[in-house]
Parts: structure tokens; C-alpha cells; sequence
């Protein structure tokens, strides 16, 4: 039996996506096969409902807001979210495993001695301090978070945070948002919950204070009739997901982003240090 594996193409998503291939490769009669690091979430997601890939990590906020059928409804209660996206994808030849304890929201940070000065600790804050006539701080937003609807235009919408023009607003690659931010040229910027950079004493993590961003826990997401035939394929990767929780993800990525070493080595050292080759 083949089994074809996919991710997107950043850090996380490919130690995920090698994660499953690794302990897959454990099981009888499997035969896994690479295809990790290609793809966005939409197609990702329908070579899975068709059956040209097997199995990928989606998250759940991503699944409810951005992929079929999309939906506008707010749902903040991690386990609600999840029933919800798993009945979705039910319904399109997809089914979708426990997620992973972790949630990697998108993140509004700050640098610290900024945020210390103004007195920011909050995304409301932000708002109120630029509505109140304070300088409006550069930012810095990944591309995909600049795009998305439930990104920075959405957050900025849901929060009233007003922009002035001629003040620096960057749209760039993920993992350089944090380096624009240290070198003094935004004082605002986007990242995920499990960077590594959030360890960085120069970075605040402003609190969502207003939950705007849903939970977006990775749940294993395949082609439902392969798990009809094969449901151990579910049960073989239960104790990778449950291991997962945020400081656990951050350290992986770390290796991976900070560190250098490829995803495909952090996930097997992973699996080897958990014991999970031997589950």
C-alpha cells in the first residue's frame, strides 16, 4: 500500500510532514512516499479529497476559515472547532485525526523596549494608541498573513488599528518579519506562536486580548477511503500528534530555522528520542 505524503512548504509543516512519513514507514505493508514541502493549504487540501496525496498536518483555524466550504462563523472553543471542521471535511472524502495539543495562531509581537516605553501589552493597546494620536510604529507582515482574510486586514478591521500613510508597512517572507524588527526598521510584526524568535528578549508578544485569532491545532487530514481500509494508519500517528504541544513545536523549529538542520533529520531524531519508533 502506498501512502503519499504532503505539507506546505514552510519549517513546521515540513517537520510534520516528515514526522508521519517516519512513523509510517513503521508500519506492515506501507510504503511511504515523499512528496513534503509543495503546496498551499487549497491545494494541499483537494489533492487529498481526491486522492492524489494521501495525507498532510492542516490546522484547524485555517481548514474553518479558508478552505471549503469557508465559513465567516467565529468559533474560539478548541474542541467545537474542531467537530465543526472535522464534519466539513467529512463531507468532502476527508477525514481528519485527533490534532495535536498545540495551537500555532498567527502572533502580533512588538519590540520590547517599544512596547515597554508606550506601555503596550495588548493588540487593543495598539489600537488605542494610534487612534489617540501616538506614532504610528512601522510593521512588518508576512505575505500569505497580508492576504488572507483572516489576516492582517481582517485583525486590523476587527481591532479599529488605523494605519497612516508614509509610515513603513512591509509585506515579506515568513521568519524576516522578526529580522526587520531587530534591525530597528518596524516596531510592530507578525509571526506564529511556535517561532523559535519568541524567545528573543528584544520581542513582545502583544495578547489577543479580543480572541480575534481561532485556535489552528495540526490535525493528520487524509483521504477518507484510504482510512476506511486503513484506519492503524490514524492510530499509528496518535502519539506522534499528542506529543505535540507548543514549547515541544518551538524547539523543533528551532533546529530547523535557528539551528539549520533539515526537517527530515529533526523529525526522525524526534521520533527516535520520544520512543515513538518503538510505540
Amino acid at each position: 500500500m502506498t501512502v503519499r505524503i504532503g505539507s506546505k512548504p514552510f519549517a513546521e509543516q515540513r517537520i510534520l510532514g516528515y514526522l508521519a512519513y517516519e512513523r509510517l514507514r513503521e508500519v506492515e505493508r506501507v510504503r511511504a512516499v515523499d512528496g513534503i514541502g509543495a503546496g498551499n493549504s487549497l491545494s494541499n487540501w483537494n489533492a487529498t479529497a481526491t486522492g492524489d496525496q494521501h495525507l498532510y498536518w492542516e490546522y484547524t483555524g485555517t481548514a474553518w476559515l479558508q478552505l471549503p466550504p469557508r465559513h465567516e462563523e467565529r468559533i474560539t472553543d478548541p474542541g467545537l472547532l474542531f467537530e465543526r471542521v472535522q464534519a466539513d471535511a467529512n463531507s468532502q472524502q476527508l477525514q481528519l485525526a485527533d490534532p495535536a495539543p498545540l495551537s500555532n495562531e498567527y502572533v502580533i509581537v512588538a519590540d520590547a523596549g517599544w512596547a515597554e516605553q508606550t506601555g503596550i501589552s495588548t493588540i487593543s493597546d495598539l489600537a488605542a494608541f494610534i487612534r489617540n494620536g501616538g506614532n504610528t510604529p512601522g510593521v512588518a507582515v508576512n505575505e500569505e498573513f497580508y492576504h488572507r482574510e483572516d489576516g492582517w486586514r481582517g485583525l486590523a478591521a476587527y481591532y479599529g488599528i488605523e494605519t497612516v500613510s508614509g509610515e513603513p508597512f512591509i509585506v515579506t517572507s515568513i521568519g524576516l518579519t522578526y529580522e526587520l524588527l531587530e534591525q530597528g526598521r518596524v516596531k510592530v510584526a507578525s509571526g506564529f506562536a511556535t517561532d523559535p524568535q519568541l524567545g528573543r528578549a528584544t520581542v513582545t508578544v502583544l495578547e489577543d486580548d479580543r480572541d480575534y485569532f481561532l485556535p489552528y491545532q495540526p490535525a493528520p487530514t487524509a483521504y477518507a477511503p484510504l482510512i476506511d481500509d486503513h484506519p492503524e494508519i490514524f492510530q499509528m500517528l496518535a502519539p506522534v500528534a499528542s506529543a505535540l504541544d507548543k514549547p515541544t513545536m518551538r524547539a523543533l523549529n528551532s533546529r530547523v530555522l535557528l539551528d539549520g538542520v533539515h526537517p527530515f533529520a529533526v523529525a526522525t531524531q524526534f521520533i527516535e528520542n520520544e520512543g515513538l519508533d518503538d510505540a
